[in-house]
């Protein structure tokens, strides 16, 4: 539990050593968080960073969001995405095999449904983020000018 608390403790730190307005970094820890929770393995880091330099983010911050995304983490939210997913199509699979050939010869009646899964969570964990980051990294900024002055 401990080893969990230091990766916590050590992701914050990276985050506040961004020398960056608060929102960019905020924007950019917000596009890697929500794409992180897509499907679309490959893209993730140029659908990020594209979100990102729209938005005016700090893309260092886009890249540290996307660590939420790992192969410990994929499975849980593929999972989640499909079952949300399953909402939306009325097809489902009655038998899952974890067998790499299901997985290619089921491709369109897992991808889709979590794709389409995935799109309300990265919305809604986008806003988590923009939110709580900014609400954390405007104090720390506050405090930080408050003692120069």
């Amino acid at each position: 539990m401990k080893k969990i608390f230091r990766v916590f403790r050590l992701f914050k730190l990276k985050i506040y050593r961004i020398r960056d307005f608060p929102e960019a970094v905020a924007i950019g820890l917000s596009w890697g968080a929500a794409v992180s929770f897509t499907p679309l393995l490959g893209f993730h880091l140029i659908i990020c960073y594209l979100g990102t330099w729209l938005m005016r983010g700090n893309l260092i911050a886009a890249t540290v969001g996307t660590i939420i995304g790992n192969p410990w983490t994929f499975p849980i939210f593929f999972y989640v995405n499909y079952k949300i997913g399953l909402l939306f199509f009325e097809e489902k699979i009655n038998i899952y095999e974890f067998k790499v050939q299901f997985f290619i010869n089921n491709f369109e009646e897992l991808f889709y449904p979590t794709l389409l899964g995935s799109l309300p969570i990265a919305f809604i964990i986008w806003f988590i983020t923009y939110y709580t980051t900014k609400k954390f990294l405007m104090k720390r900024y506050e405090k930080k000018n408050k003692t120069r002055s």
